[in-house]
């Protein structure tokens, strides 16, 4: 056991260490990012080189799956080489259940003032925290609105959907095979639960209780579910193997007149190399209330840091104020209320109202740590419920059944 410590420390002091060399004794006091890379991460990485002169941070950016690798590996031998920690909704709710991520709850109230940090969104916020604790600081947040073709509901005379029975409706209503579909809906792999997670928050009773006993079985999630399966009936063909790409394909090419879209998918709607629906796509909350999925991706401070936790948040709220998220506008939806209701920044993005709406209203997906695994298990059994290859509550029955015995070996239900 002691030469596979030894073993462990050595591999993580090798992999901390390899971005950093050359660079003088700056870099034996500056703080360690390892993170996911796109441009949005990008863009806030580098504004937090320098956010804190006290502080330096030497980001180290790489793929997602690279990324929660190498951060698994030092978090769970205690490596006090990795400081700051890039982690989504979903890993941070495993990384925090481990206990390897520094609450900030106190360093969050003592500094609330001096960075507005009550300007941020509290969707953003709900989606960096687990069990009563805030762990991350929200970089950006993501959430799905109710997308549909104003100008087509005004001609047939219909309204966004208010309610799940409306919603079913107006897709019969501008259902017009092969000119265009009623609804676009994505049921491939992860997007899931993303794409269920209204209809199961509003017309179910969410996924699980408080003990994560399933709930998504009960009669409201058999409901949930039917209702899909007669939404399912004036969907773009092929749905099943459908994700973010072709939806909004299916929104953009004016194959579809409404559905559910990712935030991040909005200005594709408004850009004429890849639209033709230039400024007729409006947006809203999805029905029954919204209740939609939303995930953040955030910065954390490992418990094991040996760097000062206060110099490294105050990096963090430097990093993500208001001038800085203003300049990152159009790479990423913006946490802080001031920058999506911006007057100049509306006129440029014309879907930051709704999705301001849709943020206030979003719900994290569960912060169960094994959500990921559990989600699999769930959505290919909701999947052949609402194509008819199984009845839907022996589906929905099968999966907690599936859930509840990975769960068990878990150590869950004690």
């Amino acid at each position: 056991m002691k030469n596979h410590t030894i073993g462990r420390r050595a591999v993580v002091a090798a992999a901390l260490a390899t971005p950093f060399l050359g660079r003088g004794a700056r870099a034996a006091e500056a703080a360690s990012l390892i993170s996911h890379r796109y441009p949005a991460l990008e863009y806030y990485a580098d504004k937090l080189k320098t956010a804190n002169p006290d502080m330096p941070v030497e980001p180290r950016l790489m793929q997602a799956t690279e990324a929660i690798q190498l951060q698994r590996l030092a978090l769970s031998g205690s490596s006090s080489q990795l400081d700051l920690v890039w982690a989504n909704s979903l890993s941070m709710a495993s990384f925090a259940k481990s206990g390897w991520l520094e609450p900030l709850d106190d360093l969050w109230a003592k500094h609330k003032d001096e960075f507005k940090l009550g300007d941020i969104n509290p969707g953003s916020i709900a989606g960096c925290s687990f069990g009563g604790h805030i762990y991350g600081m929200p970089i950006t947040t993501n959430t799905t609105l109710y997308a549909y073709r104003s100008d087509v509901f005004e001609d047939k005379k219909l309204k966004p959907a208010t309610t799940w029975a409306d919603y079913i409706e107006n897709a019969k209503a501008l259902n017009a095979p092969p000119r265009r579909y009623g609804v676009t809906l994505a049921l491939k792999g992860e997007m899931i639960p993303n794409e269920l997670h209204a209809v199961m928050n509003t017309v179910g009773g969410g996924w699980f209780d408080k003990d994560w006993r399933p709930t998504f079985n009960s009669p409201r999630g058999i409901e949930a579910i039917e209702t899909y399966k007669k939404l399912a009936a004036y969907c773009v063909p092929g749905f099943t193997s459908a994700h973010n790409d072709e939806h909004t394909i299916n929104l953009g090419q004016d194959i579809a007149a409404q559905g559910q879209q990712w935030a991040t998918r909005c200005a594709s709607m408004d850009n004429p190399d890849k639209s033709r629906v230039v400024g007729k796509i409006a947006w809203t909350t999805m029905p029954a209330g919204g209740k939609q999925a939303t995930i953040s991706d955030m910065y954390t401070i490992s418990r094991f840091s040996g760097k000062n936790k206060e110099k490294l948040f105050i990096a963090l709220a430097t990093a993500l104020n208001e001038a800085n998220q203003r300049g990152g506008a159009a790479l990423a939806t913006p946490s802080r209320s001031a920058v999506l209701t911006d007057p100049e920044l509306v006129k440029k993005f014309r879907w930051y109202p709704a999705v301001a709406q849709c943020l206030a209203v979003g719900m994290s997906m569960p912060q169960l740590p094994e959500f990921s695994e559990a989600s699999e298990l769930i959505g290919k059994r909701m999947a052949q419920a609402i194509v008819g290859q199984m009845p839907t509550k022996e589906a929905l029955d099968t999966a907690a059944t599936e859930v509840v015995a990975m769960l068990t070996q878990r150590g869950y239900y004690k």
